[in-house]
């Protein structure tokens, strides 16, 4: 048992989906006796247009399940978010299709890709009804746990692990978070350079280096980028 799947739901913010989310916000309020005019301020997103014609053109939904496993998770995901996670302080007036989503676009768009992943998985885990160390209780009483029947028992440790992947999946997240710097104040955004952002560690980790704007051309012109 090494992975579970994640769902991802990242629909860009228009109007109407702003609309949609709100009705319902309204109505869970009204539901558990709270205010229903107390409701979280949503600004729309001004790409989201592009977003969403961006997704359709590559054959992408705006809700997908990611797989994570039990420190890592799979880079699709990465490069969807970054794309999710692009603003007008990184395009500059450039199209979204200008960009490469398979490297890090800028310091505060990887930020907000990671942190995003950390929110979906701490809502995740937030649907059990009950928490990892409950299970453990449950399953450390050896009288209780002996009284349930087999699947009940394996339903128990299923979930309970499932749990301590996605916890697992949280501490790598937060340790790459902090190792690569994105933890600090004042990130900046990509400016409309299509270079993209090598970050500390990536360069002898991954094996890349920062690439120039000579080799971004060329590589759009369809020519090598390795001259030597």
């Amino acid at each position: 048992y090494n992975s579970v799947d994640v769902t991802v739901s990242i629909a860009p913010q228009t109007e109407t989906t702003i609309q949609k989310r709100l009705t319902a916000e309204k109505a869970r309020r009204v539901e558990e006796g709270l205010d229903p005019d107390d409701l979280p301020v949503i600004e729309p997103d001004p790409l989201a247009e592009e977003k969403i014609a961006f997704l359709s053109a590559v054959g992408r939904s705006n809700t997908v399940d990611f797989p994570c496993y039990a420190d890592r998770y799979p880079t699709e995901l990465l490069e969807y978010l970054r794309l999710m996670m692009m603003t007008p302080s990184d395009t500059r007036d450039l199209p979204l299709t200008a960009f490469d989503y398979t490297r890090t676009i800028s310091a505060a768009n990887e930020a907000a890709v990671l942190y995003s992943i950390v929110d979906a998985i701490q809502l995740q885990l937030k649907l059990y009804p009950n928490s990892e160390e409950e299970d453990a209780v449950i399953i450390k009483d050896r009288v209780l746990f002996k009284f349930l029947t087999y699947n009940q028992r394996m339903a128990v440790r299923h979930r309970r692990n499932e749990k301590r992947l996605l916890k697992r999946t949280i501490a790598a997240l937060e340790k790459q978070i902090k190792s690569r710097g994105l933890d600090a104040e004042g990130l900046k955004r990509a400016e409309g350079s299509t270079l993209g952002q090598i970050l500390p560690g990536e360069e002898k980790k991954y094996n890349v280096k920062q690439r120039t704007a000579l080799e971004d051309r060329l590589e759009k012109m369809g020519l090598p980028v390795d001259l030597r």
